[in-house]
């Protein structure tokens, strides 16, 4: 049986995304998947460079391994323009506030984890 789209759920998380400021909006929503990736304020600015784009790509893959592991499997990776991004698939049954909380929780986390004290200093 195929998965419900909930339009109150995509608003939800497509404004969470939006208004966060260490996230990015990939894609509008369709069907029933939302594309975004975690991007930290900091690093921003830096996105072009090769060395931070390769942190960023990990940190996807990081963050969705672990909420995945967690029991939000409704979180997967992709791509987008070459970068790893997340894929939310969006049913009437997934509690979106509780994984988009998880996400930026998780993110915060594996950027300090994974962020080099060089990248840090560009941040200020």
């Amino acid at each position: 049986m195929p998965r419900m789209r909930d339009d109150g759920a995509v608003d939800q998380l497509h404004n969470l995304v939006r208004d966060h400021p260490d996230f990015e909006v990939l894609s509008e929503p369709t069907n029933n998947r939302y594309v975004f990736r975690y991007l930290p304020n900091g690093l921003s600015e830096l996105q072009e460079e090769f060395e931070v784009q390769q942190l960023l790509d990990r940190l996807n893959e990081e963050i969705v391994e672990t909420v995945v592991r967690h029991g939000f499997t409704q979180v997967m990776t992709t791509r987008v323009g070459g970068r790893v991004a997340m894929q939310m698939s969006i049913s009437l049954a997934v509690d979106v506030d509780a994984t988009f909380e998880a996400i930026a929780r998780w993110g915060r986390l594996l950027n300090k984890k994974l962020c080099t004290p060089d990248m840090e200093a560009s941040y200020v």
